[in-house]
């Protein structure tokens, strides 16, 4: 099956093979073009050896800027995936990755309990407070609060998703979301940001010689309290599959593909916003 984000650019070829794991890391050591390029191939790629062999990439090239993608991984589906994802941030060491990597030390995995509960030994210790006397100039600013997501039962203006794929697509958005905040699925809590999302588009063709599923969302966020906008963002995505391989069973399972990749596009664009502020 051959996945086709819009918004994406992914690595060729088996990053596993080490001489070319070796080779890239050499080469894209401090290039952040390409290891932009990594951390996408990490989030993105349809293949889990892909994915893993990104993971095993970040965790050499130890750039804190990785954090995030690596975050993101530890909810992959493979615990392949996740577990190099603990390993790597762990060679990284910063402790933003600590709650993380603990509530990985819980995964259904004893792998990936393992690789966690290693990390964690790895991570440097927080910043001390300033010793006493120390002018206030001279103090860390203190850190932002985490912010509060109330994610809302997504809609369909496609007419063509069923209740069970749009609750995918909201616990989908909730698993993005919880690296970077606190995420409540009802009114109960308070929170920073409220966001209400739709599926705008799901459609299957069948070509000559594949079948393809497009799929389109969009995220409005809010502010609290005051309920101004604060961001829309919106993902696309295609999933194709040769036709002489495609079975029906396939449909429900190209679907879901093309929305995670289109949920995880637009949750990346409303993280980059936030970090913005």
């Amino acid at each position: 099956m051959l996945i086709l984000p819009l918004r994406a650019r992914f690595l060729p070829g088996w990053l596993a093979v080490a001489s070319v794991l070796l080779a890239f890391v050499a080469e894209a050591r401090g290039r952040a073009a390409h290891i932009e390029d990594v951390e996408q191939s990490l989030n993105h790629d349809r293949s889990y050896r892909m994915r893993v062999s990104a993971a095993l990439v970040l965790g050499e090239l130890r750039q804190p800027r990785s954090v995030p993608a690596l975050l993101r991984a530890l909810s992959d589906p493979q615990p392949a995936v996740r577990a190099t994802a603990a390993q790597a941030l762990g060679r990284i060491g910063e402790p933003t990755a600590g709650d993380a990597l603990a509530r990985a030390e819980h995964d259904p995995s004893a792998m990936v309990r393992r690789m966690a509960g290693e990390a964690r030994k790895g991570l440097r210790p927080p910043a001390s407070a300033p010793a006493a006397g120390a002018r206030a100039a001279d103090a860390h600013p203190p850190r932002r609060p985490r912010p509060a997501f109330e994610v809302k039962a997504m809609g369909d203006r496609s007419h063509h998703a069923g209740p069970a794929l749009r609750q995918h697509m909201r616990d989908v958005l909730a698993n993005e979301l919880r690296p970077v905040g606190d995420v409540a699925l009802t009114d109960e809590a308070p929170s920073s940001f409220v966001i209400d999302g739709v599926i705008k588009n799901l459609s299957f063709e069948m070509r000559p010689d594949r079948v393809e599923v497009t799929c389109a969302v969009q995220l409005v966020v809010s502010k609290q309290p005051t309920g101004g906008v604060f961001l829309l963002t919106s993902g696309e995505a295609v999933v194709q599959k040769p036709r002489r391989q495609f079975r029906a069973r396939h449909r429900p399972d190209m679907e879901v593909e093309a929305l995670e990749n289109d949920v995880r596009g637009a949750s990346e664009d409303l993280r980059r916003h936030l970090a913005q502020q």
